[in-house]
């Protein structure tokens, strides 16, 4: 949950959007870092296959 509030804070402090109400905390960090880190783990998956496509040929056979 630290880890989820971190980037939480990180893009509100970046983007400089409203911050959230006390009451509204908890549900914001899920939400916003719970996407970051999806979107974060997506990108590392395509760059994964990516990666592993052009050290092995690439052809898909």
């Amino acid at each position: 949950m630290k880890l989820l509030a971190y980037i939480t804070e990180l893009f509100i402090d970046t983007f400089g959007i409203t911050r959230p109400k006390p009451e509204q905390q908890r549900a914001t960090s899920l939400v916003i870092g719970g996407f970051l880190l999806a979107f974060g783990f997506v990108v590392l998956c395509v760059m994964g296959f990516l990666i592993f496509q052009i050290s092995t040929g690439g052809h898909g056979r």
